[in-house]
């Protein structure tokens, strides 16, 4: 009787953690899987040759991988705590990242180098982006603010105000008109890269996790807590219907080059394709066993890069 007792017991420990984590379908549409972190992954990028792939871990380590043959190539060790970003250069092999020990690192990814550390932020720093010259690195954090930096002088030229929560979501238009930096206030603000506030939109029911401008400019794309998918037009900043589909936590929103197609991640562990002009869903991936927090695609080939509390990284094709 003690004997099922503890049993009993055990497996209502197990289900209760089950219900609590989530149960994920065994099923695995992935085309591979790679693993080389020791906890949860948070962010992925991918150069814009297309030939590496950068996961960042709570782990606090950064791991590059060759894209065509999913082997780990390159450890970038520095970080002291939680990576919450990365993003590659569109000019060149230069990786930022960011991290909840306040530091945003540049490393040579070629290399492994690390080639600047800027310790300009008191609190944890949340999201990172380039601008698509290059020249300029943008990054939100945990402090309410957006900084801009100069790559070259790795100086900061802006400080921008406005949020009144943490910075979870930057991004910059390919025209380089506007950056776009999203918060857990519910707001996204619309700059100019000279720190000028040109206007903001606000999402109703739940902070924003990302964002992401489709390749003309003239959409930015959201995703976050309480909302489904949302978009705008730029620079009006008129609001369009809301996308069908899951109502729970979008954690990433990622287009390809050509802004057909439009990914997102969530804390079901599901990974969704999406017309990025009809909303209309494409395809429903799964094979993850944890929530999955962001994504990346591949800019010369129809595949997307996922990371995962999972301690996954998984590649999929995405037609």
């Amino acid at each position: 009787m003690k004997l099922k007792t503890i049993l009993l017991v055990s497996l209502g420990v197990f289900v209760c953690g089950l219900a609590a984590y989530g149960i994920f379908s065994r099923t695995d549409d992935s085309l591979a899987t790679l693993r080389g972190h020791s906890r949860a992954v948070r962010c992925v990028a991918v150069s814009t040759d297309g030939k590496l792939i950068a996961s960042a871990s709570d782990d606090g380590n950064i791991l590059l991988w060759d894209a065509n043959t999913h082997q780990q190539v390159r450890d970038l060790t520095g970080h002291s705590k939680t990576i919450r970003g990365l993003a590659f250069s569109p000019t060149g092999s230069v990786l930022a990242s960011v991290s909840d020990d306040h530091d945003v690192c540049l490393w040579d990814a070629n290399t492994g180098s690390n080639v600047a550390t800027l310790h300009d932020s008191a609190k944890a720093v949340e999201s990172v982006t380039f601008s698509h010259d290059g020249k300029l690195l943008i990054a939100g954090g945990a402090d309410n603010l957006v900084r801009i930096w100069s790559v070259a002088e790795k100086k900061q030229l802006q400080t921008l105000k406005g949020h009144k929560k943490h910075v979870h979501a930057v991004a910059v238009s390919r025209d380089g008109k506007y950056l776009a930096s999203g918060s857990s206030d519910g707001t996204i603000h619309l700059w100019d890269l000279k720190g000028t506030l040109l206007g903001s939109m606000k999402a109703q029911g739940g902070h924003i996790n990302a964002l992401a401008f489709s390749p003309d400019g003239r959409t930015l794309f959201a995703g976050g807590s309480g909302t489904r998918i949302r978009s705008w037009s730029i620079p009006d900043r008129k609001e369009h219907p809301e996308w069908s589909g899951p109502t729970g936590m979008t954690m990433s929103v990622e287009l390809n080059a050509a802004g057909t197609l439009l990914a997102s991640v969530h804390e079901d562990g599901m990974v969704r394709l999406w017309d990025a002009k009809s909303g209309l869903l494409r395809a429903a991936l799964r094979g993850h066993r944890g929530s999955v927090i962001t994504a990346a695609f591949l800019p010369n080939a129809m595949q997307l890069v996922t990371a995962s509390a999972d301690q996954t990284v998984k590649v999929w094709k995405a037609e």
